[in-house]
């Protein structure tokens, strides 16, 4: 049997928290992602909006891995043949060339098929047959605790706007973690 395995790219595998502080300290906003997921309840209309616009810009390619050592497990889970690993994001869908260009970049080599943006991602993983997801947004741990998809919660400690559902499902300080106590990858 094959494990279908959903990642989520921001704050999962790269840490775009940087940008998002970074437009802030521009602007100067305080960067404060401590009540909501969506930067519209967290700063300035015009300062969401640059940062929204980021998601769609070449800043975003420039963005670390949260783990150096991530690049290399995700080359070997996607070598196996009992994986399928999708990276399911609800990034603007034109950017799929450019999350590409950023997974190759960071020395992720991943086809055009393995990226997914879809906006809600719950119907992605559904469409796909998602076995396990890996994510931070709240909204997406929550659709798939509705829906019946294993999801491990990915928080690291710049995204606080998810610790409420701690308790409520399996918590992660990162990916590598997450991975490898879920067993797919050695410890």
């Amino acid at each position: 049997m094959i494990l279908k395995i959903a990642i989520d790219l921001d704050n999962t595998v790269f840490n775009t928290a940087i940008m998002i502080r970074n437009i802030c300290a521009r602007s100067g906003v305080d960067f404060n992602l401590l009540t909501s997921y969506d930067p519209y309840q967290c700063v300035p209309e015009h300062v969401a909006d640059e940062i929204m616009a980021a998601f769609d810009s070449v800043e975003l390619r420039d963005m670390p891995v949260l783990n150096k050592e991530l690049p290399k497990m995700l080359n070997m889970i996607m070598a196996r043949p009992d994986t399928d690993v999708y990276f399911i994001t609800e990034r603007p869908i034109a950017t799929a060339d450019m999350d590409i260009g950023q997974l190759n970049c960071a020395g992720i080599k991943c086809a055009r098929n393995q990226v997914v943006n879809y906006k809600p991602k719950i119907d992605a993983l559904r469409n796909y047959g998602i076995d396990l997801c890996f994510d931070d947004s709240p909204i997406v741990v929550a659709d798939c605790l509705a829906n019946g998809i294993d999801v491990a919660m990915i928080s690291n400690p710049d995204t606080p706007y998810n610790h409420h559902l701690r308790g409520r499902v399996e918590h992660y300080p990162d990916l590598v973690t997450a991975l490898a106590r879920r067993g797919i990858i050695q410890e």
